[in-house]
């Protein structure tokens, strides 16, 4: 999953360079405030993929004494990095400037070579949307699920990101083709400007949305999938008694913690014993459960935040 987001993720981020410098040479022959937008848009694109492909890195390095699980939330931080460098570069900075040549009433020289641009950066951020399309589609189709309920449960932010971000270039596209055509049809600007300031403010619904979609991972979001499997499978085994609970956190796309706490059934676990190894066996684990809470009463006592606390014992060495 990871050598498939790594692809869409340089692949979007080799378009986006080529089109932002495509766009900025359309801006400085034009003038035209759309252009600049979607160059700006560009960039702030650019700016996010390298972000996404620096998290989708360092989110490989192994656990160590300071990272027990790992690096894996490193995705979702720097995604989320991503998105307020979209909000600021993107959204903010081509706003302002919409809105100032909206009441300069500026007035853009276009040319051909301007729409032969917007022609060239369809072409190229279309591929590199549909190499993400691509990858969604292997990612949900090895899970089983539709398009919708991936795509709202995925925990794979990097590949939606560039998926989203993508559509929303096509789409600032465009805007920014019907304002420079209705500015050449008309002579006037404000067509122009005004498809400005809607790339602007497409590109902060996209912050906004990649921003939420991150957050909920780094605020140990459940693996609500892995939550109805276990609990679906162990509901079902006939050793379990009763399923008390069942938690997760997601860590990476590739990794969850598992917990869960449940009762077995007394027939299973005393099974092929007699009265007196039953009796031997029912004092064992009263007195590994009596050990369990008082080995947490003591960690509560001097760490009153640790709040979940999970023990398993393992099997004790024959004398």
């Amino acid at each position: 999953m990871a050598h498939g987001s790594t692809k869409a993720v340089i692949t979007a981020v080799i378009g986006n360079a080529i089109v932002t410098i495509a766009k900025f040479i359309g801006f400085a022959l034009s003038g035209s405030s759309a252009l600049l937008a979607e160059a700006v848009h560009s960039l702030a694109d650019t700016a996010n993929q390298s972000l996404l492909y620096l998290g989708l890195r360092r989110s490989q390095k192994q656990a160590d004494a300071m990272h027990h699980f790992g690096y894996g939330q490193e995705r979702y931080f720097w995604n989320l990095v991503s998105a307020i460098t979209i909000f600021f570069i993107g959204c903010v900075y081509t706003v302002m400037h919409a809105l100032d040549s909206l009441q300069g009433e500026h007035q853009p020289e276009l040319s051909p070579v301007a729409f032969s641009i917007i022609a060239i950066a369809f072409l190229v951020e279309g591929y590199s949307f549909v190499v993400a399309l691509q990858e969604f589609n292997r990612q949900r189709h090895a899970q089983g699920v539709s398009f919708l309920a991936f795509f709202s449960a995925s925990s794979d932010p990097t590949t939606i990101a560039v998926l989203i971000e993508d559509s929303v270039a096509m789409l600032g596209l465009a805007l920014a083709l019907l304002g420079m055509g209705m500015s050449a049809y008309t002579g006037s600007g404000v067509f122009d400007g005004l498809a400005a300031l809607g790339i602007g403010l497409l590109m902060g619904l996209l912050a906004l949305f990649l921003a939420q979609a991150n957050r909920k991972y780094l605020i140990n979001a459940a693996d609500t999938r892995l939550d109805r499997i276990a609990t679906d499978i162990w509901q079902a085994d006939g050793r379990i008694q009763r399923l008390q609970r069942v938690n997760s956190i997601v860590i990476s796309p590739e990794e969850s913690v598992l917990m869960a706490e449940m009762e077995l059934r007394e027939e299973e676990l005393f099974a092929h014993m007699t009265d007196e190894e039953i009796a031997q066996a029912i004092k064992f684990m009263k007195h590994q459960e009596d050990i369990r809470r008082a080995l947490e009463d003591e960690i509560r006592a001097v760490a009153p935040q640790a709040r979940h606390i999970f023990i398993e014992f393992v099997g004790t060495r024959q004398r």
